[in-house]
């Protein structure tokens, strides 16, 4: 009897236990969620951070034009004369592009790029050919996988002569002449060899065979700035940047906050006003080199509304597949040393890996203060060459910029102070002079 009973328990209990499963199943395969949560997803996955979209000619601006006229040299630095320069070069077809790199010796390459008669268009770094395609005029299909940083456009040319310009790699020495239409030169001619001596003088910093900067001649005066900082919504980033925000958790930490869907992490710095987003699943083995990673860095910026402030590109590491791009304030590149003033992204093969960039927007400057007078090129070179510990082959590039300082006293102003800075082995440090050498991230002791 008991035998009987512990039966019929036993396949009663069985005969439930196998309803209850095929009812999960069926709910399982059958089940819909809300329509108002798809769309509310949706929405959420492509909420910008601000509605600025910025095109490619604006990130991709030239460092600097120089005009080679007789043996003087004359820089176009500001912005909007940058920007009425290109527009006319952009007017331009550009077809036929022929290597005559074999053409010019290695003893004869600074002479072929600064001599006179010149008007030079200097990038920041090397640019592919694939992203002047998007800015330029370019006809001819044939070339690929190239890389330039150089634009040459020689100017004292007989009438009877077909006009060239020259895309140059200044790391490579490569040299490509590509055809422009007769009487493209006319208003260059007009508007700004013509007129060369409006603009500031500039002197030859020869620092090997084949390499030459070119700085200020006149000391600058510049005016120490203050920006109101306005902090970016952190919540904005994480809706524009994980797959799924809703199953993303928010932590607060003693520095910040952090952010992760157990795949993605995305780190705020709050002392630093800094944003870093990690997403590990992207990494991978990486077989050659991406041409349109600038591109893609643009696009994914732009696809969450992320130029909150004036950038320009600064630098492409393809071997490392890293993008930076800089802050610019009053036409010239800012600087700092935990990475304030800079977008840096770090791809994988299809998507990105890492992501710093800083998170806030600077507002109308809250105060202009008394001018800067920062020292002539020459004075710069005079100091360097007194510094013992520098290598000058190391030396990359030598600009003016900001320095961009946090205020001790007021927690959201920032102080842009007017300094020179030189790229020296792949980092960029402040020049000091005197008494103000300290070391650190900077060049002036010995």
């Amino acid at each position: 009897m008991n035998d009987m009973k512990y039966e019929t328990i036993k396949s009663v209990l069985l005969t439930f236990l196998v309803l209850v499963s095929i009812f999960l199943t069926w709910n399982l395969w059958t089940y819909q969620p809300k329509y108002e949560f798809i769309e509310n997803t949706k929405y959420i996955q492509n909420v910008p951070v601000s509605n600025v979209d910025v095109d490619l000619a604006t990130i991709i601006r030239p460092r600097q034009i120089l005009i080679h006229k007789s043996n003087n040299h004359y820089g176009i630095v500001q912005d909007t004369d940058i920007y009425k320069f290109m527009r006319e070069v952009k007017r331009w077809t550009l077809d036929e592009f022929e290597n005559v790199s074999s053409t010019v010796p290695k003893n004869e390459f600074l002479t072929f790029l600064h001599g006179k008669g010149k008007i030079e268009i200097v990038y920041s770094d090397e640019i592919p050919i694939e992203i002047y395609r998007n800015i330029f005029q370019i006809e001819d299909k044939g070339i690929e996988a190239l890389h330039f940083d150089r634009i040459v456009i020689p100017m004292e040319i007989e009438k009877e002569e077909e006009p060239f310009i020259y895309f140059v790699s200044t790391k490579t020495r490569k040299i490509y002449r590509a055809t422009i239409q007769e009487g493209a030169l006319e208003e260059l001619e007009k508007g700004y060899y013509a007129r060369a001596g409006r603009y500031m003088p500039f002197l030859s910093y020869d620092l090997s065979e084949t390499k030459s900067l070119f700085l200020p001649a006149r000391p600058i005066v510049l005016n120490r700035l203050q920006y109101y900082m306005d902090e970016l919504n952190s919540d904005k980033f994480k809706e524009a940047l994980f797959n799924d925000p809703s199953f993303v958790k928010k932590d607060v930490l003693a520095f910040g906050e952090e952010y992760t869907d157990g795949s993605r992490l995305m780190d705020i710095d709050f002392s630093k006003k800094l944003l870093l987003y990690v997403n590990p699943a992207a990494r991978g083995t990486i077989t050659e080199n991406d041409p349109y990673l600038l591109q893609k860095s643009i696009d994914f910026v732009n696809e969450h509304g992320g130029w909150t402030d004036t950038y320009h590109f600064d630098r492409l590491e393809e071997t490392e597949r890293k993008v930076v791009f800089r802050l610019f304030a009053n036409s010239y590149p800012v600087f700092n040393r935990y990475g304030m003033s800079e977008i840096i992204h770090v791809w994988g093969e299809n998507d990105i890996i890492n992501y710093q960039r800083p998170l806030f927007t600077l507002e109308i400057p809250d105060r202009v203060s008394l001018p800067i007078t920062l020292p002539s090129g020459y004075e710069v070179i005079k100091q360097l060459q007194t510094i013992k510990n520098i290598d000058h082959e190391l030396i990359e590039d030598l600009v003016i910029g900001y320095e961009l300082i946090r205020d001790s006293e007021r927690e959201n102003i920032v102080i842009l102070e007017p300094s020179w800075y030189c790229l020296y082995n792949g980092t960029w440090r402040k020049v000091v002079f005197g008494k103000d050498a300290r070391g650190g991230d900077v060049i002036g002791l010995e």
